[in-house]
């Protein structure tokens, strides 16, 4: 089992069309799920063509790269998964005028084609990202520098604008470089 994966913090709408990107040069199918208040996962429409742009609501949670046979039956995002293993998985991190959480980038699969074309996209997307910057935790003030954290143009802007870059938890802020 191959596993892929990347931490990094980004505009959503950008990690969106990054991701449609890699889905019409692909191939592969694009779906975008969301996880409350009820749960949905659905195609995200023209990628096979190519054409048009996508339209991508601030009420989903995850997209995902997946192999043509993608099973929407699902009815959580754990089963998803679990029915979509070899696909390649975008949990987009929360954004607001004050906050901008990590997103991740994961995919376990066991399939050689589709571990090279997401070890491919991940490469290609760590490229085109800017790298480093300290991490602090909020409560005890205690920081260390990540030499290794990405982030994307459009989180740049945003931190410029006054956005804080947090973790998983708001106990965590980064401070690009």
């Amino acid at each position: 089992m191959m596993k892929v994966t990347l931490q990094f913090h980004g505009d959503r709408q950008e990690i969106c069309a990054m991701a449609w990107e890699w889905a019409c040069e692909s191939g592969v199918l694009l779906v975008q799920e969301r996880f409350n208040p009820t749960y949905q996962a659905r195609l995200v429409s023209g990628v096979q063509k190519g054409s048009g742009s996508p339209e991508f609501g601030d009420d989903i949670h995850r997209i995902s790269l997946n192999p043509p046979s993608v099973d929407l039956s699902a009815t959580s995002s754990l089963d998803f998964v679990r029915r979509n293993p070899d696909s390649l998985f975008i949990t987009l991190g929360e954004q607001s005028n004050s906050i901008l959480r990590e997103s991740f980038l994961a995919a376990m699969t066991d399939d050689l084609s589709f571990v090279a074309l997401w070890k491919k996209l991940r490469e290609r997307a760590r490229r085109s990202m800017h790298k480093g910057a300290w991490v602090e935790n909020t409560v005890s003030g205690a920081r260390s520098r990540v030499v290794n954290h990405y982030y994307t143009e459009g989180a740049k802007r945003l931190v410029e604008a006054g956005v804080i870059p947090v973790g998983g938890t708001d106990l965590i802020a980064y401070r690009f470089e």
